[in-house]
């Protein structure tokens, strides 16, 4: 009788533990992707092929998310984590995400855009006062945070660079994640990946 008495609990935990699980792969799949843009001139610009053209001169990133949450953003000269992503291959092979999300400053006061070929950055909306975006502007049923861009500070193993956008030579390559970590092995599942290459006139 005690046999099968721990024969049914062992069934009833499995049985549990596989319904968490699919309730957790369903939250996973369910979550909203959030979207990205570029205005310049007040104007949301083409792109094609992950590909836009711009005028040497500030512009904006603009995410539109559905709740409270991050974005991972890898910004680089340097066109070899762009080009690993655009072939799909795995986050833990891409260069620019070698290294933790850098740390920045709330509001993008500096209206800049943090350049390194190893790190991303983490922009991220908790709160009002607590986000990494010039402007977050609240809708029925999203977060629409623009991050003005007018100088790229670019990390040197030396010293930095402040470069502004007028000046720049390079063509700029952008990519953009978004995962979830799970809480007991560490490993990371990706949810979302978009990458654009900007030109310049």
């Amino acid at each position: 009788m005690k046999t099968s008495f721990l024969s049914i609990l062992a069934c009833i935990l499995l049985f549990s533990s596989a319904i968490f699980s699919n309730k957790n792969l369903r939250a996973v799949d369910k979550r909203i992707p959030f979207k990205i843009y570029i205005e310049q001139n007040g104007i949301r610009q083409t792109i094609t092929n992950n590909t836009v053209l711009l005028d040497k001169k500030s512009f904006n990133l603009v995410f539109v998310l559905h709740k409270p949450s991050a974005v991972l953003v890898n910004a680089s000269f340097d066109k070899t984590t762009y080009e690993r992503a655009l072939k799909k291959e795995p986050l833990s092979k891409l260069p620019g995400y070698e290294g933790t999300g850098m740390a920045e400053g709330l509001f993008n006061t500096d209206k800049e855009l943090f350049i390194d070929d190893t790190a991303p950055s983490y922009w991220y909306y908790d709160n009002d006062k607590e986000h990494r975006f010039n402007k977050v502007v609240k809708t029925k049923d999203s977060l629409v945070c623009t991050r003005e861009i007018k100088q790229f500070y670019i990390l040197e193993e030396k010293d930095n660079i402040v470069l502004p956008v007028e000046k720049v030579s390079k063509p700029l390559y952008l990519v953009f994640d978004d995962y979830v970590t799970d809480p007991k092995t560490y490993e990371r599942t990706e949810l979302q990946r978009e990458i654009i290459k900007i030109n310049w006139k």
